[in-house]
């Protein structure tokens, strides 16, 4: 192999190797930097499309603002951050006012922290059969073919009670509350249902009536519960 030929093989390795150093050490490099440049510019994207979301949500909200601050001060009212017994009161006789009966008897046990109610259980299921009969059946009656036994139809639970992770025992207070109202019995009716649906939440849960102690219309014992939230404590600023 002559000299010219050697030259030549070496002089095509060196343009080769220095193609792929420049490659390796350019090109390479450039091509990687605009991969992760996409990368990241997806990654923008989609936090901007996130953001804007957020802004979407933010616009409707800004707009339903005052609805929802209506709403707030309706909750706030239903469920106060503190007992306000007096102003609870007060709603209870003007009730009583408006539906021509006198409440008498007051009171208001200290708060309990609320326990979430749990689910009915399913009754127990039957073994079905009752006591044999004990008749002698008529000679020139029919018989009449008995079913074979079926299987008891399955016990079903109670429907489950709502309840929310956001109401425990550390931010729910139920406050008993049992009072008389007197008057007729019509209008004791419609007093329990004004103080079902006032601006206090208050629900009954044990009513009974009889005969007015004074002679007119019926007593009628309430007890039932008012309730209070109480807000988490904002965290201090970090100084």
């Amino acid at each position: 192999m002559d000299k010219t030929r050697l030259w030549m093989i070496g002089s095509v390795i060196v343009m080769v190797a220095v193609v792929a150093l420049g490659w390796v050490v350019g090109v390479q490099p450039q091509l990687d930097q605009a991969a992760a440049a996409e990368t990241q510019i997806a990654q923008v994207d989609q936090t901007n499309a996130a953001n804007r979301a957020v802004l979407d949500r933010l616009e409707k909200d800004s707009t339903n603002l005052p609805a929802l601050k209506k709403s707030l001060a309706s909750l706030a009212a239903s469920v106060p951050t503190q007992s306000a017994n007096p102003a609870f009161m007060d709603e209870l006789n003007g009730f009583a006012a408006a539906n021509g009966v006198v409440i008498s008897a007051w009171a208001i046990a200290d708060g309990q922290p609320y326990v979430p109610p749990v689910a009915p259980a399913a009754p127990a299921a039957t073994t079905g059969g009752g006591a044999a009969s004990t008749a002698t059946p008529s000679p020139s009656a029919t018989p009449t073919p008995v079913p074979t036994s079926t299987a008891p139809a399955a016990p079903v639970a109670g429907m489950p009670p709502v309840v929310s992770p956001l109401i425990t025992k550390d931010n729910f207070t139920v406050v008993p509350v049992s009072f008389t109202v007197t008057g007729p019995y019509p209008n004791v009716v419609a007093f329990l249902h004004a103080a079902q649906t006032g601006e206090r939440l208050f629900l009954v849960n044990s009513f009974s009536s009889g005969p007015a102690a004074s002679g007119v219309g019926v007593d009628g014992k309430v007890s039932g519960f008012s309730y209070v939230l109480t807000l988490p404590e904002a965290a201090e600023p970090k100084k």
